[in-house]
């Protein structure tokens, strides 16, 4: 025979939202504990990340017909680089807003293979940028540090490459390391998003088990 004591628990969804993106219920939870909305967070940052680095790199784009413009002293490249960046950019902008405002189909495999936090980008980020300057002052012959032309297109380089690392390494894995506190705000500040949380949570059950719909 068996007993139990105290209160029964409530079911998933008789628990109200705030309770589920409370910062409390977050904070005495582990970190890689399974739940609805830590999924429907993470899937977010994933998407957001991605257009995000698409946004970033029309721009690099663009920046790359500057440069170009400048060191060869006509502006052929700006158009050349400049319009299908700036079209890149419009485009990811458009599905970077769609991405933000709904929430994710989570059923869909997400594979990330960059950084998933601020600090592992940037360390990824410096990595690179010290290999190649490492590799350019063992291979680079004296007269090339005396040479202002040579150093100018060398910062030229560096300038691009940080750009480059921005966009499509920093600025993703930034978005994804703070998908969750950026779903919580997003619920707090946008009634439209807050409603399909309520929705789903209302709807939503664990095809595998018992997991909770939080914590967030």
């Amino acid at each position: 025979m068996s007993y139990q004591t105290g209160p029964a628990p409530l079911p998933h969804a008789a628990r109200p939202l705030d309770y589920w993106l409370s910062t409390e219920l977050a904070a005495i939870t582990p970190a890689g504990a399974r739940s609805r909305l830590r999924e429907i967070a993470d899937a977010r940052g994933s998407y957001m990340g991605a257009w995000a680095a698409g946004i970033g790199m029309g721009a690099v784009l663009i920046l790359l017909g500057v440069i170009l413009a400048i060191r060869l002293g006509t502006l052929v490249p700006v158009p050349s680089f400049g319009l299908p960046g700036a079209a890149i950019t419009v485009l990811c902008s458009v599905f970077y807003a769609r991405v933000r405002d709904r929430l994710p189909r989570t059923g869909r495999l997400i594979v990330n293979r960059g950084p998933g936090n601020l600090r592992g980008a940037l360390s990824f980020a410096g990595f690179v940028l010290v290999v190649f300057i490492g590799l350019f002052a063992f291979t680079a012959k004296p007269s090339t540090w005396q040479d202002p032309a040579a150093l100018l297109t060398l910062a030229a380089v560096i300038t691009f490459m940080v750009c480059l690392l921005v966009a499509a390494i920093i600025v993703p894995a930034t978005i994804a390391g703070r998908s969750r506190e950026s779903l919580r705000r997003k619920a707090a500040a946008d009634p439209h998003f807050r409603a399909l949380l309520e929705q789903d949570l209302a709807t939503w059950r664990d095809p595998y088990g018992d997991a909770g719909y939080g914590p967030l």
